[in-house]
């Protein structure tokens, strides 16, 4: 599996996505939602990472990625550094980390995961917060290119940012 992370401080979500791949319909192996969940800030306040009293509460994005780890052969970890750099610096021991770019490498990985929506070549369960964030992105064209951004400045795409580092991941890796 591969388990990627996006998030923000305050006034985002965060998210977290396992994708591995599995057979559709067709008999073909696809790539396939296999986690999806989110933290939402509280009003005014921000995101609880961590439980420094108890690292394993899975209340928190950390206990959950922990969790995660320990009960998945987690291939990668791609994240956003922006704002999860000193997150994952702390918890390198426990999964490969792997900065995603979100540059030139993200436009092609959103570029592949709408292709790939678009063509049915992706699965999930029908995740109503995976969905919400999809239907908060816009498509930015740039040059047989795209770039998923926020349909508007109060909506939360970060879950559909981290299925596009993890369907790119899940092709590099070809799991």
């Amino acid at each position: 599996i591969v388990i990627a992370l996006d998030a923000a401080v305050k006034s985002d979500s965060f998210g977290i996505i396992g994708l591995s791949k599995d057979l559709n319909p067709h008999g073909e192996l696809v790539p396939t939602v296999r986690y999806v969940r989110k933290w939402d800030p509280p009003l005014g306040g921000k995101i609880r990472f961590s439980n420094p009293l108890d690292p394993d509460d899975r209340e928190t994005p950390e206990g959950e990625l922990r969790w995660l780890a320990k009960n998945h052969r987690t291939e990668a970890v791609p994240y956003d550094a922006t704002q999860l750099e000193e997150f994952v610096s702390r918890l390198s021991a426990i999964a490969f980390f792997e900065e995603f770019l979100q540059g030139k490498p993200r436009i092609v990985a959103d570029k592949q995961l709408y292709d790939a929506i678009r063509e049915g070549h992706i699965q999930h369960g029908g995740e109503p917060d995976l969905r919400d964030h999809l239907n908060n992105a816009d498509a930015s064209p740039e040059e047989n290119k795209l770039r998923l951004v926020k349909r508007n400045d109060h909506l939360h795409i970060d879950l559909a940012v981290a299925l596009s580092m993890a369907y790119a991941r899940v092709l590099y890796y070809n799991l």
